[in-house]
């Protein structure tokens, strides 16, 4: 199995994005190639699987996914956070965290057209980190007909093209990044600040309403600086989510009930590396996990029936790691 591992660079570490191979049933990993990218925060496959889309220092760039070629790049400003392919394969939506915007940009055959931007503006309560508008991920709505920009310093979801604008809550929480459900009608969004996780109901009519929110790390009020929450995925099962918590350095697992929506803790795992920036699973009980500040990738045993997970393998010795991409 291939995954890309995306991460931040300086001038002694200029590979920010590379290729590992994987092995699937022991979980060790290998670096068999690197590309010159500066800050890969983030990445994203196209629907067809040939070409690879990522965030650069500069913008987005397009590989092919095979021998990892550089295609195209495109420039946008200098802190794009986050990379989505629309459904239809024909354009990516992409996220500015420090230049407060978002937008999409049209793609064929791994080409970029002209960019769409759009700003945000204001503050939140939350100083400093809700100084100004922080867009964190640009995320394609499940009917294929538009997006979601989820403002971290506003803390807003923005729908475009209709640019309809709904307030998350509690306010001054920061969300970071939102996923939906396939069945079309739920939604899950982590939030960084709080160290929260909501589930929310959504539709193309009405848009998006709070269910439930429950704290990623038990019993503990976080301080918004020491600890932040950062990634969300889906369990292979679909029954349920999983959220990384950078400062504590867990994964938190909750079930959740499909016909309404409600959380239910699950499980924590503490985890062996430091700041746990992003993860995903790459089979039904494997999970690899991008510690930045310990600089390094865990593999990781999953145990649906618990919840938890059991280290397995690691990947050290890398700059920085921020962002997982897996290629079946």
């Amino acid at each position: 199995m291939t995954a890309y591992l995306g991460c931040y660079t300086d001038e002694a570490h200029a590979n920010g994005l590379k290729v590992l191979e994987l092995d699937e049933r022991s979980g060790v990993m290998s670096v068999v190639a690197e590309r010159p990218v500066s800050n890969a925060l983030y990445q994203a496959l196209s629907p067809d699987g040939k070409y690879l889309y990522s965030c650069t220092g500069e913008g987005l760039a397009s590989f092919r996914a095979e021998g990892l070629e550089m295609v195209d790049s495109v420039p946008l400003g200098n802190s794009a956070c986050h990379v989505a392919a629309m459904q239809d394969g024909r354009s990516v939506v992409f996220a500015d965290y420090l230049g407060g915007f978002a937008g999409s940009v049209e793609v064929e055959d791994g080409k970029f057209g002209n960019p769409v931007r759009h700003r945000h503006s204001g503050s939140g309560p939350n100083l400093p980190r809700q100084d100004r508008a922080h867009c964190h991920q640009a995320m394609p709505t499940p009917d294929g007909k538009g997006y979601c920009v989820v403002d971290l310093g506003l803390d807003q979801i923005v729908e475009y093209p209709s640019r309809r604008v709904f307030k998350t809550s509690p306010a001054g929480e920061g969300p970071r990044h939102l996923l939906f459900h396939p069945n079309g009608r739920l939604a899950f969004l982590v939030h960084e600040l709080g160290n929260l996780v909501s589930s929310l109901s959504w539709s193309p009519e009405a848009g998006f309403t709070s269910i439930d929110v429950q704290p990623t790390m038990g019993h503990k009020r976080p301080d918004g600086k020491n600890n932040l929450a950062a990634a969300i995925r889906f369990t292979p099962d679909g029954n349920g989510i999983v959220v990384s918590n950078r400062g504590e350095n867990s994964l938190a697992v909750f079930d959740f009930d499909e016909a309404t929506g409600q959380l239910a803790f699950k499980a924590r795992t503490m985890l062996s590396g430091n700041w746990p920036r992003d993860f995903i699973f790459a089979g039904d009980t494997l999970a690899l996990v991008a510690c930045e500040r310990s600089g390094e990738v865990l593999a990781m045993q999953y145990d649906p029936s618990t919840g938890l997970f059991t280290q397995i393998a690691t990947l050290g010795g890398i700059h920085r790691p921020v962002a997982l991409t897996v290629k079946g």
